[in-house]
């Protein structure tokens, strides 16, 4: 069986890779502020915001900081993994917003 090269297994840093983006905030923060404060961390870590797609206020399933309902909030970004590496770096920072979660699409 032939050994694959580290070129197959892992993409480059320059590869652009598309990702889903889905964050909650409490629901006692501004809907227009934190899609803003979202978008403006993509922009300023090279990240191209494709698409956002505002879900609302939703209940919780068990509570997170003593939060029982959020306000989600998904986006779709374009940018290198190391771009993305940098923004879950910056939201992990980020006191206000209760949970997010980055997946490779």
């Amino acid at each position: 069986m032939a050994k694959k090269t580290t070129a197959e297994t892992k993409p480059s840093k320059g590869v652009v890779n598309q990702y889903e983006l889905v964050v909650i905030y409490p629901t006692t923060e501004n809907e227009v502020g934190v899609e803003k404060t979202i978008t403006e961390k993509c922009k300023k870590r090279a990240l191209k915001v494709v698409s956002v797609d505002k879900w609302g206020t939703k209940t919780l399933a068990y509570e997170i900081k003593k939060q029982s309902r959020g306000y989600y909030l998904m986006l779709v970004i374009e940018g290198s993994s190391e771009s993305v590496r940098l923004l879950e770096k910056d939201l992990q920072m980020d006191d206000k917003m209760l949970r997010f979660l980055m997946i490779r699409i």
